[in-house]
């Protein structure tokens, strides 16, 4: 794409954000809500189980987390910058997406139905996503795989070590997006190669009907990627092993923090890439304190 194309899309799309704020926001907030509420609901049944089972699913230490996500981030370093050929990333991309979606997936629906029920209904939605990847169809398989993975996670570590870990990668998003840039790198090629690992949010309700080769970053669609969601859903989650409205209330301030990032994005001269989790996990915090003074 030339320079010139570029700033076209930047200024049409930037037109169209300022002309319809709230309808864009709203597209957002509600699928930004939707990961919490599914989320919420897995967490609090795997928990019953868990109490009546008696059982823990597993403690995750600060450490692990850590030490594994730095392992990955070197990978996709390494993936990013020194493979070149398009034919080989498309295929590592398209991996990443079924694997990560697959397990969230499956993960999911085996809270509520029994086997072999989830894994027939995740190689489906698997299925209809590889035949004909639309939007929805890829924000449908994101959302329940983000669920999944939350409550996994989110009921395996504690809320004091996800508080460190939001404020830790809240950080890295700031350095991968202003800095390192291999963030802005990365979500450009997962658009190309049609594997998001991300919300990809359109300007309206129509557009979730497009097809994923349609799709380029900085034209009528944004991506709001899965981190942002994962890490303030994780936070929420672990306080509902403790008290519901803390977590409720965290969950609330989390959409606060979306929308001031929302609002700080459409504001600015020209349209550029936002770390979103910086403004979110600010306010989920906030959210976390005031629960400590309520």
């Amino acid at each position: 794409m030339s320079r010139n194309n570029q700033n076209e899309n930047q200024e049409k799309i930037k037109r169209y954000l300022l002309e319809n704020p709230w309808k864009v926001f709203l597209i957002e907030g509600f699928l930004f809500s939707l990961s919490f509420v599914l989320g919420f609901f897995s967490a609090l049944k795997k928990r019953a189980v868990l109490t009546v089972q008696k059982n823990n699913s597993g403690e995750i230490s600060f450490w692990q987390f850590v030490l594994s996500f730095f392992v990955v981030t070197v990978l996709i370093l390494a993936f990013v910058y020194f493979i070149k050929l398009k034919k080989p990333k498309k295929i590592i991309y398209k991996f990443i997406f079924i694997f990560v979606t697959f397990w969230g997936t499956n993960f999911y629906l085996e809270v509520f139905l029994k086997e072999p029920l989830p894994l027939f209904l995740t190689i489906l939605l698997l299925f209809w996503w590889y035949k004909k990847p639309t939007v929805l169809n890829q924000d449908i398989l994101m959302i329940i795989a983000i669920a999944g993975v939350s409550t996994y996670l989110g009921l395996s570590i504690d809320s004091q070590t996800i508080l460190l870990l939001l404020t830790i990668f809240s950080l890295y998003d700031f350095i991968a997006v202003y800095k390192t840039k291999h963030m802005i790198k990365m979500a450009k090629e997962m658009v190309e190669h049609q594997a998001v690992l991300g919300i990809i949010l359109p300007k309206n309700i129509a557009q979730f009907k497009e097809g994923l080769e349609k799709i380029k970053l900085g034209s009528d669609f944004l991506v709001l990627g899965s981190g942002d969601i994962v890490f303030p859903l994780l936070f929420s989650i672990s306080l509902l092993t403790t008290s519901f409205s803390d977590a409720i209330i965290v969950a609330v301030f989390s959409l606060i923090g979306l929308f001031v990032g929302f609002y700080v994005f459409i504001s600015q001269k020209t349209i550029n890439p936002l770390p979103a989790l910086p403004p979110i996990a600010f306010f989920s915090i906030v959210g976390f304190f005031i629960t400590k003074i309520l």
